[in-house]
């Protein structure tokens, strides 16, 4: 895997703000069978990949999602999701957003160009995601926390999970950046789930469908 080529696209997934004023959020990390989940399909246009979604996401344009966060966070937490969204717009595929507007959690799909990556590129990711966490350290008071780092995969399919805890005196809220890198079928996505709770969304990422 040629970790320089996406170095940016890795640094710019981990930054992301819940769109939440309400610390009360619903959302839980409980343990939920891939076959009980409450949600739906939505479909990519650019690759036909389908993803499964609790019911109250929904689908934002990016110039719609920049105005619910220009109502909803400070001017510092506006600057940086807006920069790493425009970055995310900017790259090969495409970039879907969706926003849950009973919780404030923010749920992001970047269609890549594949690429196949081992076990044993796992560590290298995460001292990625260090570094780039801690540049961010030294322009704001972002202090991150981790939570977990996974790979987990075989030579057809490949993911890679890390979870961090953001917070700071300048956020709103406490921040729970959830990101996966899964790689299938000749197809490459990047996703990125935002929570003011900490939620265990590995089931409805079970669900997802690759073609």
């Amino acid at each position: 895997m040629n970790f320089k080529s996406y170095y940016i696209l890795i640094s710019i997934l981990l930054i992301t703000l819940s769109c939440n004023n309400n610390g009360n959020s619903k959302t839980s990390n409980e343990n939920t069978s891939s076959e009980n989940l409450s949600g739906k399909y939505h479909f990519l246009e650019d690759t036909g990949t389908q993803i499964y979604l609790p019911e109250a996401f929904e689908r934002y344009s990016l110039t719609r999602y920049q105005r619910l966060l220009d109502s909803l966070t400070t001017k510092k937490e506006y600057e940086i999701e807006t920069e790493r969204l425009q970055s995310l717009n900017k790259m090969d595929g495409s970039l879907y957003i969706y926003y849950n507007k009973e919780n404030g959690s923010t749920f992001t799909i970047n269609t890549r160009p594949y690429f196949a990556f081992t076990k044993d590129d796992a560590p290298q990711l995460l001292g990625l995601i260090n570094e780039n966490n801690n540049k961010v350290k030294q322009n704001s008071d972002a202090q991150f926390t981790k939570i977990t780092a996974k790979y987990g995969g075989d030579k057809k399919q490949q993911l890679f999970k890390a979870v961090y805890k953001v917070s700071g005196k300048s956020m709103k809220n406490d921040v729970y950046n959830t990101s996966y890198i899964i790689s299938s079928k000749g197809q490459t996505v990047f996703i990125q789930l935002s929570t003011i709770n900490e939620m265990n969304f590995d089931p409805y990422l079970d669900k997802i469908i690759l073609k």
